[in-house]
């Protein structure tokens, strides 16, 4: 779906949220790697089943707090990559359904391109800090 990785990252912020502008599948290639996530989410997708369809499918009974949530990408400067994997160092934020800061995270984002199709491949958050 992307023509470059900073495009990909771009992509993949857009699914993080509640927002309906790019499904959850369309923004990842397989297998796709998560770290730090809550025990209802697997580690790792493997197979076309296993992904939602958007990442706040179960978000009512396993975060309510993000529920309408909206993801903003604040910067993101790549730290290592060659022409097939690049791996970008993010800042973003989650505001809540009314528009009021939830968190504010750093994360690693590699992505990858198959067949000139750059998507991420792997999400590792950290620095997670509260409002």
């Amino acid at each position: 779906m992307a023509a470059t990785p900073e495009q990909a990252v771009k992509d993949a912020i857009k699914t993080a949220g509640s927002e309906r502008d790019l499904k959850f599948r369309d923004a990842i290639h397989l297998p796709f790697h998560q770290v730090g996530m809550s025990e209802n989410l697997p580690e790792i997708y493997l197979s076309e089943a296993d992904v939602p369809e958007y990442r706040d499918s179960d978000w009512e009974t396993s975060k309510p707090e993000w529920v309408g949530s909206t993801v903003k990408l604040l910067s993101m400067e790549k730290i290592i990559g060659d022409t097939k994997k690049v791996a970008f160092l993010i800042e973003a934020c989650r505001y809540k359904a009314d528009g009021t800061l939830l968190q504010t995270f750093n994360a690693i984002f590699t992505v990858a391109s198959i067949n000139g199709d750059w998507r991420l491949i792997s999400r590792n958050p950290f620095n997670v800090r509260k409002a």
